[in-house]
């Protein structure tokens, strides 16, 4: 019974630090933080913590981890968002190394003042794909798309290999009309990263709007393997 109990705490270990290290990619990526996925990660933190301090049983982590997610989504639409305080300082730790000025300008949505920033980043790191993704992102966030454009082409000469960026050019080409150059784009992020829903997603909304129902229905099936739900919505959507 007891390598059973150490089975089970190893386990809730591997789940919480891959936990935490999505959001950090999720941050790093995506220039954003999902406050009630922090939470999730803080409780499921704590958990781990609580076993040996209180000299519990492992197997309480059995009901425990599964209760950190759903105090997560609770915490959304219910007072329990104050925990948030505590878990945006946790999580402090976890964004060391991906903060920089530029991005606090991004996130705080002060948009021309991360232009700036992210251009000074890339004087002092000419080969920096990343800055160029995050220039990019400022860029489209104030509807400079041509740049934007360009900021992701730049950053995919030096990365070629990171589908968000794929992913964030092909919509950005579908927004000012580009529907070829959209679809390009996203089936490279899909070669990247072949279970990419939102890439899957967003392919066949493009298809269906060109008129090609045969692929915007294979896409649609993907969609559906992953997520049903929402296989359902895009069904609806690409209908009309």
């Amino acid at each position: 019974m007891e390598i059973f109990s150490y089975v089970v705490y190893g386990l809730a270990v591997f789940i919480t630090l891959g936990w935490c290290l999505n959001i950090r990619t999720k941050a790093r990526n995506e220039q954003t933080t999902e406050k009630s996925m922090e939470l999730q990660g803080f409780l499921m933190t704590i958990s781990l913590i609580l076993i040996p301090l209180l000299h519990l049983s492992p197997f309480h982590l059995i009901w425990m981890i599964p209760t950190s997610f759903i105090l997560g989504l609770l915490s959304i639409t219910t007072p329990l968002k104050f925990l948030w305080i505590f878990s945006s300082l946790y999580f402090a730790f976890w964004y060391i190394g991906i903060n920089n000025l530029g991005r606090k300008y991004y996130i705080n949505g002060e948009y021309e003042k991360a232009i700036e920033a992210f251009k000074k980043e890339i004087n002092d790191k000419p080969s920096s794909a990343e800055a160029y993704y995050n220039l990019g992102l400022a860029y489209g966030k104030i509807g400079q798309h041509e740049k934007e454009i360009d900021c992701y082409e730049e950053s995919i000469k030096h990365n070629p290999n990171k589908p968000e960026i794929h992913f964030n050019l092909g919509i950005v080409h579908n927004k000012i009309g580009n529907h070829k150059e959209a679809i390009k784009a996203l089936n490279e992020s899909i070669k990247l990263r072949p279970n990419y829903l939102k890439a899957h997603y967003n392919i066949c909304i493009i298809y269906a709007e060109t008129g090609n129902q045969e692929k915007a229905m294979k896409e649609l099936e993907i969609v559906k393997s992953y997520d049903v739900a929402l296989a359902e919505e895009l069904a609806l959507l690409i209908r009309k």
